[in-house]
């Protein structure tokens, strides 16, 4: 047994549940697919995703986005921008 620092911080494991019907429905977008879906290039789409302000994860070298979520994205900027004028 090895003694932990007490100056250490306890990792904790955290767990993510997801709803089950959201995952049975969800649509995945390939790079160009969610660039035509949300209009704008390719670039665009790259920086959105360094910066983490899109869903996304790989599937092996593809990144793949959730249509849902990129939608639900979209309308809270929406209503952020209608609620400044």
């Amino acid at each position: 047994m090895s003694k932990q620092n007490k100056n250490q911080p306890v990792q904790q494991n955290f767990h993510i549940e997801l709803e089950a019907h959201l995952l049975e429905n969800e649509i995945w977008l390939t790079t160009e697919e969610a660039m035509a879906y949300l209009k704008i290039s390719r670039s665009t789409i790259y920086r959105l995703r360094k910066q983490q302000s899109i869903p996304n994860f790989k599937l092996g070298h593809s990144p793949m986005y959730p249509k849902h979520l990129l939608t639900k994205i979209l309308m809270q900027r929406v209503i952020r921008n209608v609620k400044q004028f």
